[in-house]
């Protein structure tokens, strides 16, 4: 619905900068908004679109692409954050220590997780498909 209200806005604003005199056709489409049953018909379609992509192939290997890339970033603030704190004291922060030790442990097992979820996808995307009949 608010996208819906920006498009109908964005429709005025481009009726009114060609306001007055210009050249035919140049001018936008009147605005049409659409009904309830329309914004929701396409929201659906465009769901079930993002769902069939991220179920292929191509759709998994990218998210555990990305998810590995997010493991990775995370682990490389943790890391960052136990050195701080070690850099700092190291034995007056070891509470610190420890747990920006187990953040970047957590998010090296995911990394790990997502790196060998990007190689079966990765398999998967590179078999030959079937042909349909």
């Amino acid at each position: 619905m608010q996208a819906e209200q920006r498009r109908g806005a964005w429709a005025r604003q481009a009726a009114a900068r060609h306001a007055g005199v210009c050249w035919s056709g140049l001018g936008p489409a009147p605005y049409e908004p659409r009904d309830r049953h329309a914004l929701l018909a396409e929201a659906r379609a465009k769901l079930t679109r993002r769902q069939a992509w991220s179920e292929s192939a191509a759709g998994g290997f990218l998210s555990a692409v990305v998810k590995a890339q997010l493991a990775a970033r995370a682990a490389h603030e943790a890391g960052e954050r136990a050195r701080a704190a070690c850099s700092r004291d190291a034995t007056g922060e070891a509470i610190a220590c420890a747990a920006a030790a187990e953040e970047l442990e957590a998010q090296a097992h995911l990394l790990l997780a997502s790196a060998q979820a990007a190689r079966n996808a990765a398999v998967r995307l590179a078999a030959p498909t079937r042909a349909v009949d």
